[in-house]
C-alpha cells in the first residue's frame, strides 16, 4: 500500500518519458565505445547507423532538455507551495546547478562524455531568469537560440561521426588515465559551449509545464496528436540526409550539402524531442486506469533517471571500454545497440526492485539534500 501511494502522487507521463529517455541515451552512447580497427563495415552496420541517426541521435538530448525544463518548473511550483520566498528558491536552483556541475565533472572524467554538467551550468546561471519570463518572451528567446543552433551546429563536433571503425574519441583510448584527462578537458570546453543548443529545449519544457500539457494529457489530446505526428514526421524527414551521410549510403555530397544536412539534422531534432514527449503523453491516455506492471517499472526507472543515467555509463565502461571489459573492440554497430538495450532492461528491473523497497535514486536524494536551504 505504501508503494502504491507513492506512485499515485506522481504524474505518469514525465516519469515514463524519463524512463524511455534513458533507452535513447543508452543507444546514443554505447556505440561510442566501438574501437575495432579490423572489422569491415557491413550493410548491417550501415543500416543500424542510418536508423539511429534518424530516430535517436540529436533527438535524445532535446527530449532530455524538455524534461529538464519541466523539472525546473516543478521545483519552482513545489517551493511556492511550501511558501518559500523567491530569493530562497533562487538559492535552491543555483545550489542544484552547482552540484550538477560537480556530478557532471566527475561523470565525464571517470566514465563518459557528459550532459549533466550542461544542465547544471544552465540551472546555475539562467534558471532563475528563464522561470520568470513571460510566455511571449520565452518563445522569442527559444526561437533566437534555435537560429543560433541552425547557424553554428554544422561546426560543432557532436553527433555527426561517419561510419568508420578507426574511432578516436575518449571512450576508445586504451590508457584509462589518458582517457580521463582527455574527457576532463573536453568537458571543460563543451559544457559552456553546448549550453546554447540545450536552451531551446529547456524553454519548451518550462512552457509544457506551465500549460500542464503532460501533467494532464487527456485535456490536451488534440494538441498531443498534432505534436506527435508533425514533430516525429519533421524529425524523420530532417534527419534522413545526415543519416545517409553518416551511414555512408551517400558519399558523393559536397560541402554545401553537408552543412545543410547538419543544420537540418540538429534543428529537426527539437521537433523529435517534442514528438516523443507528445507520443508518450498519448500512450499514458491509452494506459489510463489499466497501466500494467511493465509500464510501472519504466516509470520507476524514470523516477531515478539521474542515478541510472550515471549507472549506464559505469556499465558501458565495465563491458566495453578497452581498459575494462574490452568488448567494444569485437562488436559492430548493431551489437552495441543490443548491449544498450540490455543495459536499459537491466536498469528497469533494478529500478523496479528499488521502488519495491522504497529506495529512492541515490543521486536524486543527494541533489535534494544538497540543494535544500
Amino acid at each position: 500500500m505504501k508503494t502504491t501511494s507513492f506512485v499515485n502522487k506522481r504524474k505518469l507521463t514525465p516519469d515514463l518519458a524519463r524512463g524511455f529517455m534513458l533507452l535513447f541515451i543508452a543507444l546514443a552512447h554505447a556505440n561510442q565505445f566501438i574501437f575495432s580497427t579490423e572489422r569491415e563495415i557491413t550493410f548491417t552496420d550501415q543500416l543500424t547507423v542510418f536508423v539511429r541517426q534518424v530516430v535517436i541521435d540529436g533527438r535524445a538530448f532535446p527530449l532530455f532538455a524538455i524534461l529538464f525544463g519541466y523539472g525546473l518548473h516543478q521545483v519552482l511550483k513545489g517551493q511556492e507551495k511550501k511558501g518559500t520566498s523567491w530569493k530562497d528558491t533562487k538559492k535552491i536552483l543555483r545550489r542544484r546547478g552547482a552540484w550538477m556541475l560537480v556530478i557532471g565533472f566527475f561523470h565525464a572524467t571517470l566514465f563518459l562524455a557528459d550532459i549533466i554538467g550542461v544542465y547544471g551550468f544552465i540551472a546555475l546561471l539562467f534558471a532563475s531568469l528563464f522561470l520568470r519570463l513571460s510566455n511571449r518572451n520565452m518563445i522569442i528567446i527559444a526561437v533566437f537560440f534555435l537560429i543560433l543552433v541552425g547557424v553554428f551546429a554544422p561546426y560543432m563536433p557532436r553527433g555527426f561521426d561517419t561510419l568508420i571503425m578507426e574511432v578516436t574519441n575518449s571512450a576508445t583510448i586504451a590508457d584509462p588515465i589518458e582517457a580521463a584527462m582527455t574527457r576532463m578537458f573536453d568537458w571543460m570546453f563543451y559544457t559552456p559551449v553546448l549550453s546554447y543548443q540545450v536552451i531551446p529545449g529547456v524553454l519548451i519544457g518550462i512552457l509544457v509545464a506551465r500549460f500542464q500539457v503532460i501533467d494532464n494529457p487527456k485535456n490536451h489530446k488534440k494538441l498531443l496528436i498534432f505534436a506527435a505526428s508533425f514533430g516525429l514526421l519533421l524529425s524523420t524527414v530532417g534527419g534522413i540526409p545526415m543519416a545517409l551521410m553518416s551511414s555512408l549510403f551517400w558519399t558523393s555530397y559536397n560541402a554545401v550539402w553537408e552543412v545543410t544536412a547538419k543544420s537540418l539534422h540538429t534543428l529537426t531534432g527539437y521537433a523529435g524531442g517534442v514528438g516523443w514527449t507528445a507520443l508518450i503523453g498519448l500512450l499514458v491516455i491509452k494506459l489510463e486506469g489499466k497501466s500494467g506492471s511493465f509500464t510501472k517499472m519504466i516509470a520507476a526507472l524514470g523516477q531515478r533517471s539521474l542515478s541510472f543515467y550515471l549507472i549506464q555509463s559505469v556499465l558501458f565502461v565495465i563491458i566495453l571500454a578497452p581498459y575494462a571489459g574490452g568488448l567494444g573492440g569485437h562488436i559492430g554497430q548493431l551489437e552495441s545497440d543490443l548491449i544498450a538495450v540490455f543495459v536499459w532492461v537491466l536498469s528497469i528491473f533494478t529500478a523496479n526492485d528499488m521502488h519495491g523497497r522504497s529506495i529512492r535514486g541515490p543521486f536524486e536524494t543527494f541533489l535534494r539534500k544538497r540543494s535544500a536551504i
